[in-house]
This record gives structure tokens, sequence and C-alpha cells, in this order.
């Protein structure tokens, strides 16, 4: 009766701490604001400008970053200033160069093609060190990015995501492009640039600034349901649908930024075109069964130079 009653006993604890353990895979990386400064939170520009392929978390929990493709060659950049601490050739990394910042932050910059900083080398926010590649382990261009909390460990037990300190501004997110990028320079005003006519700044005579609300006024949109998958971020899902983290929760009337797995979300949807390098605006438009001057009408754009990275609106 005793060996009975004990079995009973550990079954009920068994269940319980597998029960929490399930309870607690529930949690989002949406809950993890707290893990960063408030002044760091979505306030860093991007290292590259490309399409992201993986994010943090996935792969059983394994992934300790995000990935972005790129084209080879393609320009990666300091999220800030700091130090280089190491730049080397790692068989699993590639080539690859650690950061360590003035804000606490290290950052991971890895398969690289080419590396251009050298260990003790600082710099600056914006800066080029490398460019995209297909180094290490690696099954196509593309750059693996991480940040921790902190130095970077073997067991990456100080990592966060790095959604949490990328911002969703354009012109932090097209940063690395440097003059070449259609949204400015100008980070530190956190503005929303939209440019008319992408041609190359010298060209210019008018950069258009206008808020984000007037942006989708030219977009066609339509409302979907979209349920919450673990990994998910409010700033991820806004990112997929083309619209702010802001708006995303005024369309749901969020009030913080915790969402849970197997939330539904509503969010506005359009046809948007990811330019890819080799990309022509007579290419595109044969996709969708358009012209050129099509496209350009839609996007008020008075000139036909595009740049990797840009989205455009397809009606």
């Amino acid at each position: 009766m005793v060996d009975f009653i004990k079995r009973i006993c550990i079954a009920l604890a068994l269940a319980t701490f597998i029960g929490l353990l399930f309870m607690t895979t529930t949690t989002t990386f949406a809950e993890t604001k707290t893990e960063v400064p408030e002044e760091l939170f979505e306030a860093l520009i991007w290292p590259t400008v490309g399409e992201v392929t993986d994010t943090y978390g996935t792969r059983g929990g394994k992934h300790y970053g995000i990935d972005v493709a790129a084209p080879e060659g393609t320009n990666v950049v300091s999220i800030a200033d700091g130090v280089v601490t190491r730049s080397y050739y790692s068989d699993t990394y590639g080539n690859v160069i650690f950061i360590e910042h003035l804000n606490g932050l290290e950052t991971v910059y890895a398969h690289l093609h080419v590396r251009g900083a050298e260990e003790g080398q600082a710099v600056t926010e914006g800066e080029s060190i490398g460019t995209v590649g297909n180094t290490g382990r690696s099954s196509g261009n593309h750059l693996h990015f991480e940040v921790h909390k902190g130095n970077w460990n073997i067991d990456k037990s100080e990592s966060i995501d790095p959604f949490l300190v990328l911002s969703n501004e354009p012109e932090f997110m097209f940063a690395s492009l440097g003059v070449d990028s259609p949204y400015g320079q100008d980070w530190k005003q956190r503005k929303s640039t939209f440019v008319m006519s992408p041609k190359i700044l010298e060209d210019r005579t008018e950069i258009k600034v206008v808020d984000s609300e007037e942006m989708r006024k030219v977009k066609s949109l339509e409302t979907i349901e979209v349920v919450v998958k673990s990994g998910d971020t409010l700033w991820s899902i806004a990112s997929s649908y083309n619209m702010t983290v802001e708006q995303l929760k005024n369309l749901n009337d969020i009030t913080d930024e915790r969402i849970n797995v197997d939330d539904k979300l509503v969010v506005e949807q359009t046809n948007i075109h990811i330019i890819q390098q080799g990309d022509t605006l007579t290419s595109i438009a044969a996709q969708y069964g358009q012209t050129a001057a099509e496209i350009m009408k839609q996007n008020q754009l008075d000139s036909d130079v595009i740049f990797p990275g840009e989205k455009i609106v397809i009606f």
C-alpha cells in the first residue's frame, strides 16, 4: 500500500513538472522586451539589406540569431559604435566578426564573404565591416546575425532575439546601403521617409517625408486574420505585412507588446514585391502581367532606377 501511494505521488509530481514545462513554452519572444534597456528597444540600424529567412529560437531553440539572405558581396555594417573583439575564420561561422558595443551588447556577423575589420579595430554605427557570403556551415549566401547581452559565450546563454533591438523604421532597415539608401541616413530623427523617386541621392532635388498613414493611402489593402505561432513577435508579423508595430497594435486594440501562441490578429494585406539583385521594372512587371509604366504610376515613381531590398506595391 505504501509503495502504491509513493508511485501515485511520483506520477503526480512528474505530471505537474511536465505541465509547467508545456505552459512555459507557450510564451513568445514578444514578452522579452524587458531583456533590453528601453533605450535600445527597436532602436538600432540593421546590419544588411535582404530577406529574413530564419528567426531567433527556431531549430528546436538552437538558432540563436536571425538569417538575412542577400546576394554575395552585399554590404554588412556595424549596428552601433564599438570595438571588434574577434575577426577570424570558423568551421561553423565561416568568416565571422564579433563587435563589443558601448551600449553593453555584443553582436556576431557570420558567414561573411569578406571580413573588412580586424580585431581591436574601433568601428562606428553604419561602418562597413564586410560583405554577405556563404562561408562555414552555410547552404546559401546570407548573414547570420546574433545579439548578446554582455559578452558572447560558447553556450550562447546571453543571446537575445535581434528583433528586440533592430528598428522597423525604413531608414534604419536600409542603413547599410549608405548614400544609395532611398530613405536617407538621418537615423536619429526616427522619421519614416518615403522617396517618390528612388534616384541616387546626388541626382535628387527633393526628399519627400510623409507619415506612415499617408504612405498607406497609396496602397490597395484588405484585412485578413493570422494566427500567432511560436517565435512570432509583433515586429515580425507587422514586417511580414508591410505594417508598423503601432499600426498592428491599433488595428487589434493591443496596448502592450505581449502576444501569445494561437492568438488571432487582424492584418492588412497588399501585394508587395521585394526587389532582388538583377530585377528591373520590366522583369517585375512581366511577373505580374503589368507594364513597367503601370508599376511606376502605382508607386508614384518618376524614374525606373530601383535598388535591391526595396519594396514596391503591385495593385
